[in-house]
């Protein structure tokens, strides 16, 4: 056997048919696939395929699929990858992750990669997001979450399995460099109360990937320079100094203050609850502490325009879920314009009342009676924004039929019946009650 690729090695490289040819005539009793089982055992045979020393690099790969995998849709393709920083410890991180299928890959400190989603399907790890005009971006893009925080650096493990497992999937999927992008790049807020408008700024997650050392060290040459979602007009700047920092761009901004705010987690007349929480900033899970000792969640705020100096922000740690994001849940009466922005009164932004009643803002709006209700929306009111209103499944119009593709995607949400509400990676087409409501992004 070694004298066979002995002769086998000194073939002349050409093609992988004329390869075959010689390779039969040297050694006519073996099969093709013992063949290539003997040769890919052989290092010197690697020449021969022209195969780059980097696919000779190790990964320490293994499959942990999470319990949503087997019900997750395919993307229609795939554009993009999301790198993403846990901003929490392994343990706790991995849990949560791993749970609700909220990344592709999974790599610990010690450079350990785990699959969550098979790459091919969609995973829930850029939640309300939008690039180049493809959104949510979950539906184009493979996530990884590395275990880290988005201002400090990986470790060195980290950074030689980031490197190979980008190599193979940009190989793959043929994705360019300038198409690997963060977290923080792609995340947009819908309108609230301090930002009237979408907006860039939702998250900082991931930004570390931005930095063009970090991007070097890990094969990236290239890096997007411009945000064509803003450059359109599609979105807007609320965090100015994340901004410059992902596209190098001079934004005025004070500098350091969106950092200071993350850091010191106090309000005052330069840092808001925005500042400081994002978009947790209402989350049941936030807690604020009062200077005089009373301590609220963020669902319990009486006035958040008398927030006082002083109050100190608590927030959950590790990574927040990227499920359900797209709702807004009513905690005190407010003026739907205050709460959904300019686009209140839109066909895209659908309104789940506590009555059960469920109308899209430009219906609300072209009657007196329900204007009314804009003008004061009850308490747990529910809001999507940037969807359709699909209408109910009945005996000859299954879900599927309404909502195509995206019937199963878990972007889109299912009103049953009886009030409840779940997602299109719970629901099996086959046994969706009738009258059911599809609501799914536009």
């Amino acid at each position: 056997m070694t004298d066979f690729f002995v002769k086998l090695a000194s073939v002349k490289r050409g093609g992988r048919d004329k390869f075959y040819d010689r390779v039969i005539m040297e050694k006519n009793k073996l099969s093709r696939r013992k063949i290539l089982h003997g040769a890919c055992s052989c290092a010197g045979i690697a020449t021969l395929f022209r195969i780059p020393p980097a696919l000779a690099a190790t990964l320490n790969i293994s499959s942990r699929y999470s319990p949503r995998d087997r019900k997750r849709a395919v993307r229609p393709h795939t554009r993009y990858i999301v790198l993403h920083t846990t901003e929490g410890r392994e343990a706790g991180s991995f849990d949560k992750i791993w749970k609700r299928g909220e990344a592709h890959y999974f790599l610990t400190p010690k450079g350990a990669v785990y699959r969550i989603i098979q790459k091919s399907k969609i995973a829930t790890h850029a939640g309300r997001s939008m690039w180049e005009g493809y959104g949510p971006v979950d539906n184009y893009s493979i996530g990884i979450e590395v275990v880290g925080f988005h201002n400090q650096d990986i470790t060195d493990s980290q950074y030689k399995a980031l490197k190979e497992l980008l190599r193979q999937l940009k190989s793959v999927y043929k994705i360019p460099d300038e198409r690997v992008i963060t977290h923080s790049m792609v995340a947009y807020g819908s309108p609230n109360r301090f930002h009237p408008y979408k907006h860039r700024g939702r998250k900082r997650c991931g930004m570390i990937f931005a930095r063009e050392d970090v991007r070097e060290r890990l094969g990236l040459q290239e890096k997007p320079r411009i945000d064509k979602d803003v450059e359109a007009g599609r979105l807007r700047v609320a965090d100015r100094e994340l901004y410059s920092f992902l596209f190098k761009t001079a934004y005025p901004s004070v500098p350091g203050q969106s950092e200071a705010a993350e850091r010191n987690r106090v309000i005052d007349k330069n840092h808001t609850a925005w500042d400081i929480a994002r978009d947790q900033y209402d989350s049941p899970d936030t807690i604020y502490l009062f200077p005089d000792g009373r301590s609220y969640s963020g669902s319990e705020i009486p006035d958040w325009g008398r927030i006082p100096s002083g109050t100190r922000v608590e927030l959950e740690s590790g990574p927040t879920s990227e499920e359900f994001e797209g709702f807004y849940i009513v905690q005190q009466e407010e003026p739907a314009a205050k709460i959904a922005g300019e686009g209140y009164a839109e066909k895209s932004t659908v309104y789940i009342l506590p009555s059960g009643m469920v109308r899209t803002g430009q219906e609300m709006n072209s009657r007196a009676s329900t204007r009314r209700i804009l003008e004061k929306l009850p308490v747990g009111t529910k809001i999507l924004i940037g969807y359709v209103y699909g209408g109910h499944v009945k005996k000859n119009r299954s879900a599927s039929w309404i909502a195509g593709r995206k019937w199963n995607y878990p972007s889109t949400y299912y009103y049953l019946p009886g009030g409840k509400i779940i997602s299109g990676d719970e629901i099996d087409d086959s046994s969706i009650p009738v009258n059911t409501l599809v609501l799914f992004q536009s």
